[in-house]
């Protein structure tokens, strides 16, 4: 079955176009988002990524295609306009339970709160932010030790399972099953991964820690000045290079700190919306 594989993710493009289900007939990207490495997956598969600015060139680029033709989406970063979800089936993969995390950080929030497990949901869209049918899930454990990137590969690992679930509801094999709401988690603020060096336990430091670990890290509040932070102790580390040192009350609390901070903070008001 031609599909088009919509999104940046090289991964997602490898696993579509290894499917015996499919046959990846062209790679749409927004321009913004697009990789070497996802240039170089297309390559192999003797295409080339179609780039869009925005919603204008998308509704472009879609509207050249049968309204047979099915769209899988990952990492797209826009939404879809209702024009296109009503005459076009497009299947998308969201890194968050469409019950508990929707919205645009679904990789953030289930450390930051403490979630014991996460889900790959698959669902096909409508206008509506992470919304329509859902049709399958792939769920995983999130250990102490984990962060968004770890966490993200282990739900990587139920790609072929989920392209697999997008043939047999298509052919009508599996039915899914309409979303009527979910609990909305909004964009993450710097002051959601802030440090509370008086109210927060070890535990929810590390949380904020590891939720932000793949950028700066957490930041912590000295004398004023905003530092990033890696690592927290509850006992003095052996390798004390960069360490800063806090009092909670009678407690010592031991951080590592990022003295080389390479990310932006995070927009104020976000320009696009990962679904």
């Amino acid at each position: 079955m031609d599909i088009v594989f919509i999104g940046s993710s090289p991964l997602g493009l490898k696993k579509l176009a290894e499917s015996a289900r499919f046959s990846v007939v062209d790679v749409l990207c927004l321009k913004k988002r697009v990789t070497d490495e996802l240039i170089q997956v297309a390559e192999s598969l003797n295409l080339q990524v179609k780039l869009f600015d925005w919603i204008k060139d998308f509704k472009t680029l879609v509207h050249a295609y049968d309204e047979s033709m099915p769209f899988f989406i990952y990492q797209l970063d826009m939404l879809v306009p209702a024009g296109l979800t009503a005459k076009y089936n497009f299947y998308n993969l969201h890194r968050g339970d469409l019950k508990l995390n929707r919205g645009p950080n679904p990789d953030v929030w289930p450390i930051l709160l403490g979630f014991e497990t996460t889900t790959m949901s698959l669902h096909q869209i409508n206008d509506k932010i992470d919304a329509g049918v859902l049709i399958s899930t792939y769920d995983v454990q999130i250990l102490p030790d984990d962060d968004t990137q770890s966490v993200k590969a282990k739900l990587e690992g139920g790609l072929p399972e989920l392209i697999e679930s997008t043939y047999q509801f298509i052919i009508g094999n599996i039915r899914g099953k309409e979303i009527e709401d979910g609990d909305y988690r909004p964009w993450v603020t710097e002051i959601d991964f802030t440090i509370d060096p008086v109210k927060d336990s070890v535990v929810v430091m590390d949380r904020k820690i590891r939720c932000q670990r793949q950028y700066n890290g957490a930041i912590l509040m000295i004398d004023g000045q905003k530092r990033y932070v890696t690592e927290v102790f509850s006992t003095k580390p052996e390798t004390t290079t960069d360490i800063i040192k806090i009092k909670q009350g009678e407690q010592d609390i031991f951080f590592r700190e990022n003295i080389n901070p390479k990310y932006p903070p995070p927009p104020k008001f976000p320009v696009s919306k990962r679904i």
